[in-house]
């Protein structure tokens, strides 16, 4: 038969596998300014490399001056849309003067392309302006 001293610590080690597990699981983000990275490259039809992750490089295709995929070798890209500004577009803060209300018609959407390694997730965000936007994207969760 259990003694409670026994079942207590028994309760307390599985707690604390159940925390480390939890932690373990946490993603470090990695957040790109993919416009930035491609620059006048993004004028140029084909594919251009941008950056490394690892040993894998990572290229964006671009058509018609709109990035329509991006890959880093064998890792799985994940299409994720966000309205919040996730990497510093271009360009900065819009300044606005007026006399009473004043109402967005539309709010800024990004997209971006990420790629998982493990514990870091790296991610390259564009403008609506400069991706093709016709495909299935899923909201970002970090």
């Amino acid at each position: 038969m259990f003694s409670r001293r026994m079942l207590f610590t028994l309760a307390l080690a599985s707690a604390c596998a159940l925390g480390t597990a939890q932690v373990s699981l946490a993603k470090n983000p990695h957040h790109n300014n993919g416009h930035n990275l491609l620059g006048a490259k993004l004028n140029q039809d084909g594919k251009h490399e941008v950056a490394k992750i690892g040993n894998n490089s990572v290229t964006a295709e671009v058509k018609g001056k709109k990035v329509v995929g991006m890959s880093a070798g064998n890792l799985p890209a994940r299409k994720v849309k966000s309205s919040k500004k996730m990497a510093e577009q271009p360009g900065g803060n819009v300044r606005l003067a007026a006399n009473g209300e004043i109402r967005l018609a539309q709010a800024e959407v990004y997209y971006g392309y990420c790629f998982d390694v493990g514990l870091d997730e790296y991610c390259y965000w564009y403008p609506a302006t400069d991706v093709v936007t016709t495909d299935t994207w899923i909201v970002y969760s970090p």
